[in-house]
C-alpha cells in the first residue's frame, strides 16, 4: 500500500462560555478563531441562536457580538463555511420545521446580513452540506420539507448570486448527512443517507461541470452518514458517523462509529486514519451528528471536530484536532 496520511489526535482544552454539549450544529474557522452555530441538546429541539467563537491561541470560548440581521430562528441541521473574513450560514430548521435563510457574518465588523431569505434562492433544507473556495460557496443535498435532495448550487460571493449547477445522474441518490469537500477543483460527495446509509462517492469537476461516480479500493469505510469530514491536501478524512439508523430515527442514537478513514483522491485508495500508535490514548469516541472543518493549527493542517451525539444518546462537547504530519 502506498504511504497514506499520518498524524495524531490532539484534544484541545476549553475555557470560557462555550456552546456546551450539542449535535446537528456547524463549525468553521476564520484565521485563529473557530466559530460554532446551531445545534440541539435534545433531539429536534434547537438550543439557541448564538454564534460562539473559540480563540485557538488562548483556548477560550465566548459569544460573538452580533449586530444587523441576526438570525431569528434557533436551528438544527445547519451548515456553515468561511470565505475570507466572512462566515456563511445556510438553512437548518427549528422544532416546527421552520427554516432559516442564507446569512453572512462579518467577523471583522460582527455584523449579520440576510443574503437570501427563505423564499428566494435554493430550497430551504436541513442536514445539507456546504463547501467553499475563494470565490464560491457550494450547497449540496439535504432534507427539505417534502423530500431529500441532490441538487447542487453555487453562490458567488462577489456577485451575491446563486446559480444551479448540473445535477448528478441516477447513480447518485438524493441524500442528507453527506460529506462535501473540495479537492483540486473537484467537489466530492462522500456517503450520506438516502433512506439508508450509503457508501458511494461522486465528484463534480467544477471546470467541466461534469459528474462522475468513482470506485474505491483499500480499507473502505462501511456505509454511514452524519460523520466528520475534511479535505487535507489530496486526502479526504472521514471520522465517525451513523452506520445503522435508529428505529426511532433522529430521536435515538442509531449505531455509531468511532473509527477514522482517509481516502487518497489520486489513487482512490482508502486506508485507516493513522494515529500516534496502537497505544494511542487521545482519540475521539464513537459519535454522529458532529461538526467538523479543515483547519491549520500551529503550522499543522488537519481536521477540527466538535461535539456530536454519543452512543448513549447524550450530547458531547469535546474538541479534537487531527494534526497531519504532512499534507
Amino acid at each position: 500500500m502506498a504511504p497514506t496520511l499520518q498524524g495524531e489526535w490532539i484534544k484541545l482544552e476549553q475555557t470560557g462560555k462555550g456552546p456546551g454539549p450539542r449535535s446537528a450544529h456547524a463549525i468553521a474557522v476564520v484565521g485563529d478563531k473557530l466559530y460554532c452555530f446551531g445545534g440541539e441538546l435534545t433531539a429536534n429541539i434547537p438550543i439557541d441562536k448564538d454564534l460562539y467563537v473559540f480563540d485557538l491561541n488562548t483556548h477560550t470560548w465566548s459569544i460573538a457580538p452580533a449586530t444587523g440581521d441576526i438570525p431569528h430562528l434557533s436551528c438544527i441541521g445547519v451548515s456553515m463555511v468561511a470565505v475570507g473574513s466572512k462566515l456563511y450560514v445556510f438553512g437548518g430548521r427549528d422544532a416546527t420545521r421552520q427554516y432559516n435563510g442564507f446569512y453572512s457574518y462579518d467577523t471583522l465588523t460582527n455584523e449579520w446580513k440576510l443574503v437570501t431569505p427563505v423564499e428566494e434562492g435554493p430550497e430551504a433544507r436541513s442536514f445539507h452540506s456546504l463547501a467553499s473556495d475563494e470565490k464560491n460557496i457550494y450547497l449540496f443535498g439535504g432534507v427539505s420539507k417534502t423530500s431529500r435532495l441532490k441538487l447542487l448550487h453555487a453562490f458567488n460571493v462577489a456577485d451575491e448570486k446563486w446559480v444551479q449547477l448540473p445535477t448528478p445522474g441516477d447513480s447518485c441518490k438524493e441524500r442528507g448527512g453527506t460529506g462535501l469537500v473540495l479537492v483540486q477543483g473537484k467537489l466530492w460527495v462522500v456517503y450520506g443517507c438516502d433512506g439508508c446509509e450509503t457508501d458511494d462517492i461522486h465528484f463534480c469537476d467544477l471546470e467541466k461541470k461534469e459528474w462522475s461516480k468513482v470506485e474505491t479500493t483499500g480499507e473502505k469505510p462501511p456505509p454511514r452518514s452524519v460523520f466528520a469530514t475534511a479535505a487535507v491536501g489530496k486526502y479526504i478524512i472521514v471520522v465517525g458517523g451513523e452506520i445503522k439508523m435508529d428505529p426511532n430515527a433522529h430521536v435515538g442514537p442509531g449505531t455509531l462509529c468511532g473509527k477514522g478513514f482517509v481516502l487518497d483522491t489520486e489513487t482512490l485508495e482508502w486506508s485507516k486514519l493513522e494515529g500516534n500508535g496502537e497505544e494511542e490514548t487521545v482519540k475521539p469516541g464513537p459519535r454522529g451528528w458532529c461538526a467538523s472543518t479543515a483547519a491549520t493549527i500551529n503550522g499543522k493542517n488537519g481536521m477540527l471536530m466538535f461535539g456530536g451525539k454519543a452512543q448513549t444518546n447524550e450530547r458531547l462537547d469535546d474538541l479534537y484536532f487531527y494534526a497531519a504530519n504532512s499534507a
